[in-house]
């Protein structure tokens, strides 16, 4: 083992496949080769995944880490963004003693089926949980309905609890799509640009029956300019009816002023609401 530099987390090129007490192992998408990271996201050791393992193992002695107790919170983030998005949220629920675990997936250079394998790859190497929540934002949504038509060995050792959806594109989204249909920006975007459309959103999988779930709608910032802005950019800004989805338990609009929503306090008040008592008020 060595001890190697600081990271930003890879939030676009490195896809987390293991986590553990903040720890995390990722996986690079070109090379495939795979780094520990620690919890300040400083690179621990590279190798294989279980090259990578071992020398986990082996920072549990030196660390004296704890084993993981308690419910898991897994969080997606949404389009183009990556796990820091989550950083209010997170905070408050350590506080009231989840583990959390927010993942870092590569939302721009892969199709939807890559990343539910990462998901699923994850969830099966997931240690010492037997409870899990989990929040998606955006596209992390229609993810996780595609995670969860899945049959998995995680499935049969974890018991998911509750989902909380905030402004998801459970319908598709016009705007992802909009971005598809310039050969620049589809190139810039990848090709989930090319999957969001109305029709093939609705084809994926609804939640498994027996879960509780929940959906918080923001409007977007650019609707309170929307008489300054043009015709076809207002038409595909983010609207209400995409974040529906059939058989959620409870959904509710919350204000925002805030270019992150989970820096918003009601909306990560609600989103803890509902995780712990299944209502968000």
């Amino acid at each position: 083992m060595k001890l190697t530099f600081f990271t930003f987390g890879g939030g676009q090129f490195w896809e987390d496949v293991f986590f553990y007490q903040k720890w995390r192992i990722q996986r690079n998408l070109e090379s495939k080769k795979y780094r520990l990271l620690d919890p300040w996201d400083i690179e621990r050791h590279r190798g294989t995944f279980e090259e990578c393992r071992k020398a986990f193992v082996k920072f549990i002695d030196v660390y004296q880490l704890p084993r993981q107790k308690g419910p898991m919170i897994v969080m997606l983030h949404g389009f183009a963004e990556s796990k820091n998005v989550f950083r209010p949220l997170w905070r408050k629920a350590l506080k009231k003693g989840y583990l959390v675990a927010a993942i870092n997936y590569p939302s721009t250079e892969k199709k939807i089926d890559g990343h539910v394998k990462q998901l699923l790859f994850m969830m099966n190497h997931m240690e010492d949980v037997n409870e899990v929540y989990f929040v998606a934002k955006g596209i992390g949504a229609v993810i996780l309905r595609k995670l969860l038509a899945v049959n998995a060995p995680w499935k049969e050792r974890i018991r998911i609890k509750r989902i909380v959806m905030v402004c998801p594109a459970n319908q598709g989204s016009a705007f992802i799509t909009a971005l598809g249909k310039n050969k620049l920006l589809r190139w810039i975007f990848g090709p989930i640009t090319e999957e969001m459309s109305i029709q093939k959103a609705r084809r994926i999988p609804n939640l498994p029956e027996g879960i509780d779930c929940g959906i918080i709608y923001c409007a977007p910032l650019l609707k309170k300019i929307i008489r300054f802005l043009p015709d076809k950019l207002a038409a595909i800004l983010p609207t209400k009816d995409e974040a529906k989805l059939s058989g959620v338990k409870s959904m509710v609009e919350i204000k925002n002023g805030n270019i992150n929503v989970f820096k918003n306090r009601r909306v990560s008040c609600a989103v803890l609401n509902f995780l712990g008592k299944g209502r968000f008020k």
